[in-house]
Formats: C-alpha cells, structure tokens, sequence
C-alpha cells in the first residue's frame, strides 16, 4: 500500500497540475495564434502593408531597449532562458515576444510563431511553479510541460508538441515521468484551443506506394538533400545577425534597415515570401513549384530575423522544405504532395535537431501509414544537418552525444 502510495500520489498531483497548465496555454496561446492568423491574412489582402515594416522595426526595437533586452538578433532573448528552463524568467517578456510577432507578421516580415508559444508557454510554466512553490526539478519538468504545450497548440500537433518540450528543452535526456504530465497538458490546450474556434491543420495523407529497395534509395537521397537544405538554412540565418551587428550598432537603425531591404526583396521577388507563407505552401502540395523558391524564403527570413523582427524559423523551414521537396519531386518520379510533406518535416527536423519531434509531427499531419519511410528520412536528414539548433542562434561546437546534456542555470 504504502509503494502504491509512493507512485500513485506524485502522479495524481502532476496530472493535476497539467490540467492547471493546460487550460491557460490553450487559451492564451490560442488566442494568440489566431490574432497572427487574422494579421497575416489581412495582409495578404493588403500587400502595401509591407511599406510599414520599417515602423514596426522601430517600435519592436524601442520596447525591447525599453525593457533592457536586447533584441537584436532577430531571436528572442526569452527563448533561451526558457530552453534552459532557467529561474524567474521575466513574465513581461511575454507580451513584448507577442507584439514584435505581431507586428512583424501583420507588416510582412518573413518569420515563424514558435518563438511566441514557446516563450508563453515556458514562461506560464515558470510562474506556476513559482506560485506552487515547486522545487528547482519540478519548475524544470512544468517549463518542459509548458514549452511542449504553447509548440502543440501553435502548430496543432500535441503529442509531438509533448516531445518537442523533452528534445528542446532537455537536449534528448528525457525524464521519462514526465511524458504522462506533457502528454495531457498538450492535449488539453489544444482542445481548449479548439473550444475557442481554433481550426485543425489538414495535409495531404502521405502515400509512396510500394516499399522497395529502390524507394528506399529514394529516401536516402531525399533526406540527404533536406539536411543539406538545413544546413544552408541554418547557416544564413546564424551569419545573418552578425553581418547586422559588424555593419550597424544602433538597434532602431537596425530595424529601418532590415525593414526597408524586405521591401526591396519584395519588389524584386514579390509577395510570396513575407508573414507566414502559409497559402504558398499549400500551393507546393498542389503543383511543382520553382527551385528558387526555397532559395527566395531563405533570404526574406534572414533579412528580418538577423536584424530586429519576431516569430521564430518554424514556419520559414515549413515552406523552405516544403517548396524544395515539391521542386525536386519529379526528379525523383514520386508525387509532389508526398515528396512536398517530407521535406516541409525534414528541413524542420535537420534545422532543428529534433528527430523524435519530427517523426511524430511528420505522423500527425500526414498519417502513419508510410511510417517507415519518415523515420528514415527524418533520421538521415537530422544525421547529415549538422551541429545547428532551432531555437538557439549559436552553432552547436560539440557533438551530438555530448550534446544530449541538460544545461541548467543555477
């Protein structure tokens, strides 16, 4: 009795606190998610918005000098201390990352969303435990519970949302006991997500035919292709910054800047390629579309999260993978929409360094029946894309075993 006691009660009050965790992500993120739905929506009907990004440079670096953070990198300071699941993370910094996605999504900068629901999410996560009074292990379990859950409800994936808390945070060292709290967090802001008009995300179910040797090669040469992708990627948008930081010092400047070589782009290249892109990679399930078109995101997104814009890579990587996967698909003689989907997951996962993130994510939107070949793919892509993470603006210097190292301040 008294080992079932042991067991059960810790598990009774951590499901508890996740339903406590769920509910406000849900709703907070959820809201937020739809307000940058809506702004990117209205400014794909109004392209000349795209002539106010360098306003909005000036006010998102103003807020952030106001608050003494430095925004400058294009990536949000909040970010990494939620990675790291420090202590007192500033709970301010959470409307601040909410407007400068805002802005730099309503103006038409090329940038993500995760940056806002990771931050909101571990931020929330780090003041419950703080009005809970929970020890330093336990605020580091909910930070991962709330990073997992704000990642879910954004892009609409909750069990790999729940995963992506433990990669991220904990750098592959799972806790295991806290899968179960993760897992019901992350469903439980997405279904109160949904109860607030949130709308579900549907793909294309994946279908590659038969499995043979030759789709096998296929698929090494694919996820190949998609770590090489990530890493070009990852590669531009690190060197971005500091091509920023060596030219200009003065933060505003900085946003004047890299709002008005936006607009040039714009006019050079067109409207494709600002905000989320989100209708442009629904396009590249539907037709083969250019190979510059990956090369076109890469550049928009750099030019805006190397100076002072807001929302994160996650998105960018959708429409960098998903665009180059539907480019390349004839050459391969497999179908647009499924080479479309493994690239969308595959650059996202190289870029990212989150393999089991990506395996479920790629699961979730595109089905399970061609589960073997995303494993494959994701696993050779994460293998080739280098020493680069997601949400951090460092090269990774060590190796990847040495990498999977919780790093906690104190």
């Amino acid at each position: 009795m008294q080992s079932i006691k042991k067991y059960i009660v810790p598990l009774i009050r951590w499901i508890g606190l996740s339903l406590f965790m769920g509910i406000p992500v849900g709703i907070i993120v959820g809201f937020f998610k739809q307000v940058l739905s809506l702004a990117n929506q209205f400014r794909g009907d109004h392209p000349w918005l795209i002539y106010g990004l360098p306003l909005a440079g000036i006010l998102i670096s103003y807020l952030y000098v106001k608050a003494g953070r430095n925004a400058y990198t294009g990536e949000n300071l909040l970010k990494s201390e939620v990675m790291q699941a420090s202590k007192d993370i500033p709970i301010y910094m959470v409307p601040l990352i909410f407007f400068g996605s805002l802005l730099t999504t309503f103006f038409g900068g090329s940038a993500g969303k995760e940056a806002a629901g990771v931050a909101m999410g571990g931020t929330l996560a780090d003041a419950i435990a703080h009005r809970f009074k929970l020890s330093e292990e336990e605020q580091r379990t909910l930070v991962v519970i709330g990073v997992g859950s704000g990642f879910g409800v954004l892009y609409d994936v909750p069990l790999a949302g729940a995963i992506l808390g433990m990669e991220l945070v904990l750098k592959g060292k799972f806790h295991y006991e806290a899968l179960v709290p993760a897992f019901v967090s992350s469903v439980v802001a997405n279904k109160v997500a949904y109860l607030l008009g949130d709308q579900a995300i549907v793909y294309p179910a994946l279908d590659l035919g038969g499995f043979s040797l030759l789709l096998i090669v296929k698929l090494i040469g694919l996820g190949i292709l998609f770590g090489v992708v990530s890493i070009l990627f990852n590669m531009a948008l690190d060197t971005a910054p500091k091509v920023y930081s060596q030219l200009i010092k003065n933060p505003v400047i900085k946003g004047i800047v890299g709002g008005c070589l936006t607009i040039v782009l714009f006019w050079i290249a067109g409207d494709n390629y600002n905000g989320l892109g989100q209708s442009f990679i629904a396009k590249s399930f539907e037709e083969s579309v250019s190979l510059m078109e990956w090369i076109w995101k890469i550049i928009f997104t750099a030019v805006a999260l190397g100076s002072v814009f807001q929302g994160g890579r996650g998105n960018p990587t959708f429409f960098v993978g998903a665009t180059f996967g539907s480019a390349i698909a004839p050459y391969f003689n497999l179908g647009i929409p499924s080479v479309a989907a493994l690239g969308m997951i595959g650059v996202f996962c190289g870029a990212a360094s989150l393999p089991l993130t990506g395996i479920v994510m790629a699961i979730e939107y595109f089905g399970a029946n061609e589960v073997m070949a995303i494993i494959l793919v994701m696993t050779i892509t994460y293998m080739i894309s280098g020493f680069y993470d997601l949400f951090s603006t460092n090269k990774l210097a060590k190796g990847k075993k040495e990498l999977f190292e919780a790093q906690i301040k104190s």
